[in-house]
């Protein structure tokens, strides 16, 4: 796929790597002044400047290559005939082609989210992919390093696992927005420090892709005015215990995301990983119900977070 993506821009970029290569020229006819060594310098200079064009002046630069190449025929000859195939492939020149180097950076964000968002049997596969985009890149923007280090980061392409197998604990509910939920003065983000309650969550995942989610409590918010204006609220929060455990199937998806289905009604729970952590997303998961009048009820996401126990 690759290939076909850089097409003609592979082909000069071959063409330049073997005149860079070539000797002087030893056939029965000896130019003094060198001619055929200064015709390639500057068929390719004019390649290099091609396929760094933009848009604006893609069509002056072909030209000039264009007529690079002709001139090294005339001077050097085409035994091989690849000087006139681009020629003719630049015919008039009035065609525009993208920056190669686009071409190839783009194509390697393409790889990339294949590789990131790749199931685990098709690891080897987009990783592969990935390092063969990287490759290319390379080939026709240069390097400082960066890529070369990316591929060596890579390695031979053998995936690797995160095991989400075993207990995990709920430790955090992360909003976007702080509250005072214990009214104790201090606003975060993070409830579960706040709520004093959901404090035995956890989840099991089972080798097998079963698994099962104990809730054993949950609260019961309420927000009012403290002072008969809707800027100066306070909270009651009533947690009650609970014990029900749910049942579910599971499956892993890439290296970050699992898909958890429950068995009861076939709702779908879409946790992703961070590091050593997962997390699930809840619409409209906190709501406060407001006891004032001048107080709207406050409803709002979460993002759980767990930690493997």
């Amino acid at each position: 796929m690759m290939k076909k993506i850089f097409g003609l821009s592979s082909f000069i970029i071959l063409l330049l790597v073997i005149n860079c290569d070539n000797e002087p020229y030893e056939g029965d006819i000896i130019n003094e002044d060198n001619s055929c060594a200064l015709a390639i310098q500057a068929t390719n200079e004019a390649g290099e400047n091609y396929l760094l064009a933009t848009v604006e002046d893609s069509i002056l630069l072909c030209q000039i290559y264009r007529d690079a190449l002709e001139n090294q025929i005339e001077i050097c000859g085409d035994e091989s005939g690849d000087l006139q195939e681009i020629i003719n492939f630049l015919g008039n020149c009035t065609t525009i082609f993208n920056n190669p180097c686009t071409i190839a950076q783009n194509a390697t964000e393409i790889a990339l989210q294949d590789y990131l968002n790749a199931p685990t049997i098709d690891y080897e596969t987009t990783c592969l992919a990935y390092v063969e985009a990287i490759e290319n890149e390379i080939l026709v923007c240069g390097d400082n390093g960066a890529l070369q280090a990316l591929i060596n980061e890579l390695g031979d392409c053998q995936p690797f696992v995160f095991d989400v197998t075993g207990n995990w604990k709920l430790i955090a509910m992360n909003s976007n927005i702080g509250r005072d939920l214990d009214n104790d003065g201090e606003v975060t983000s993070n409830y579960f420090e706040e709520i004093n309650c959901y404090t035995n969550e956890s989840i099991d995942f089972i080798a097998d892709g079963t698994g099962t989610l104990f809730y054993r409590s949950y609260a019961v918010i309420q927000v009012s005015s403290v002072d008969g204006t809707p800027n100066n609220v306070e909270y009651t929060i009533n947690c009650i215990e609970q014990s029900i455990d749910t049942q579910f199937t599971w499956v892993q998806i890439g290296l970050n995301s699992i898909v958890v289905t429950l068995n009861t009604d076939g709702a779908v729970l879409n946790f992703f990983r961070n590091a050593d952590h997962i997390f699930l997303p809840k619409r409209d998961n906190f709501v406060a119900t407001s006891v004032s009048s001048n107080v709207d009820t406050i409803v709002q996401d979460l993002i759980y977070e767990y930690t493997r126990l």
